[in-house]
């Protein structure tokens, strides 16, 4: 973000001037601890969005896609998630970029939040009620670009108004959001399988409560009017999307660790619906509530490992180490899932899947708050490097019909072997590329 010039250039949104110069929380670099009630409140906002942004991809939007175009669902499930992960990849550092920048009497962050929350909760029920495939791609495109929204402002709260001493706690807290968002929200998907409406609006309804709760009350950063900020050309643009790896080395080999990591988890998570109704002949009836239980195994076993990681990684002294665990665990699942021929050996799979996410979860955004270039563009870097998660869901809807057509090992006529296989070595790819980090062991 922009520093700046003085402690007063910052102030709560609430506050007259004079009373936020004395409030060292809305300081370029926050010292006072912030209180389990600020802490909670944060996390179950950031909890909310998870649950409506991820129950469609994980869920909903499979089996809504399933239920507009039966015929050829994989290749406009592609098409779906495509275009709005391309949006994704954009709107994430660019909303933050230009929340770092917005002067508005009701603070910086707060405008994109709500603005943000209630846009996406439109979106979502444009998905739930179109009536064809255009349709559906405009209302995810805009779920995804207003979500994206919210988390480039959400995020930088962190270095907002979290104090070093406190931000690990509060990331390990944000690290479980995302494995109990989607739990939670395809176990009440699950529940209202009869009406596919409800199976999006529901969970969306729950996020937007949980984000306005946060978002309307917190004590949000204000930019002074005098505040000094570059003007908005291309090269300002530009800066939004781009740390430079060569220049700043532990980043850049941190960032494509991250892309590869995230790319193999997506592309053996991305298609359950399609390898249960397709692969293993599974009735599209009962895949709500398999997918139910296949995300319960993955994301239980992943919010248990995520606390042992981060406990192994300290006992270690040794984060790569936990990160190289992670990925020959997570390999071997998504190896177990390629060759199942049953439910019970695809849900033996999710859960060694989970470990290894778990453990994985447990220090990755650890590992990019070492390797930030600069504490006054914490945000900005860490919306580059969201880029790593939100990229993949681009990545895979290009690459997996690819690989689904491949002629070797198919399985009903989809080659989901070669799928599963493909994800497993990303992930290998992923840990080997933190080898030359130095920043941390």
């Amino acid at each position: 973000m922009t520093p700046p010039s003085t402690p007063t250039d910052l102030r709560p949104a609430d506050e007259e001037p004079a009373a936020a110069a004395e409030d060292p929380r809305f300081s370029a670099t926050p010292t006072a601890p912030v209180s389990a009630f600020f802490m909670a409140r944060y996390t179950f906002a950031y909890f909310g969005m998870w649950v409506a942004l991820m129950t469609p991809i994980s869920l909903t939007l499979g089996v809504r896609v399933k239920q507009v175009a039966p015929d050829d669902a994989a290749a406009l499930l592609s098409l779906v998630l495509g275009v709005g992960s391309a949006l994704a990849v954009f709107c994430n550092p660019f909303f933050g970029k230009l929340s770092d920048r917005t002067r508005s009497r009701f603070g910086m962050r707060r405008p994109w939040i709500v603005g943000g929350a209630l846009l996406g909760t439109i979106g979502l029920a444009l998905v739930a009620l179109a009536p064809n495939i255009p349709l559906l791609v405009v209302g995810w495109a805009i779920t995804q670009g207003s979500f994206n929204a919210v988390l480039g402002a959400l995020t930088a709260v962190l270095p907002d108004q979290i104090p070093s001493s406190q931000r690990g706690k509060v990331s390990g807290l944000m690290g479980l959001s995302g494995p109990l968002g989607i739990v939670c929200g395809t176990f009440v998907a699950s529940q209202v399988s009869h009406s596919v409406v409800l199976m999006f609006l529901i969970p969306a309804g729950f996020g937007l409560a949980a984000l306005l709760s946060f978002g309307l009350t917190f004590r949000d950063r204000r930019l002074h009017p005098d505040h000094p900020l570059p003007p908005y050309r291309i090269g300002e643009f530009l800066r939004s999307f781009w740390v430079n790896p060569l220049r700043h080395t532990d980043y850049g080999w941190a960032w494509f660790s991250r892309l590869f990591m995230n790319w193999g988890y997506a592309t053996g998570m991305s298609y359950q619906v399609l390898f249960l109704t397709d692969g293993l002949n599974v009735e599209l009836a009962a895949v709500a509530g398999l997918v139910f239980l296949s995300s319960t195994a993955l994301q239980a076993t992943a919010v248990v490992c995520s606390g042992f990681g981060g406990w192994l990684s300290d006992r270690l002294g040794s984060r790569k180490t936990v990160v190289w665990i992670a990925a020959v665990i997570l390999a071997a699942g998504l190896g177990v899932i390629a060759f199942a021929g049953s439910f019970t050996m695809f849900i033996v799979g999710v859960t060694i899947a989970g470990i290894g996410q778990g453990l994985y979860v447990a220090v990755e955004l650890a590992i990019v708050a070492e390797v930030i270039t600069d504490e006054t563009t914490a945000a900005r870097d860490f919306g580059v490097s969201n880029i790593g998660n939100t990229l993949p869901q681009t990545l895979v809807p290009a690459v997996a019909p690819l690989v689904l057509a491949l002629p070797l090992l198919g399985s009903g006529g989809e080659n989901f072997t070669a799928l599963f296989l493909l994800g497993g070595a990303l992930t290998l790819i992923g840990a080997v590329l933190l080898v030359p980090v130095r920043a941390f062991r």
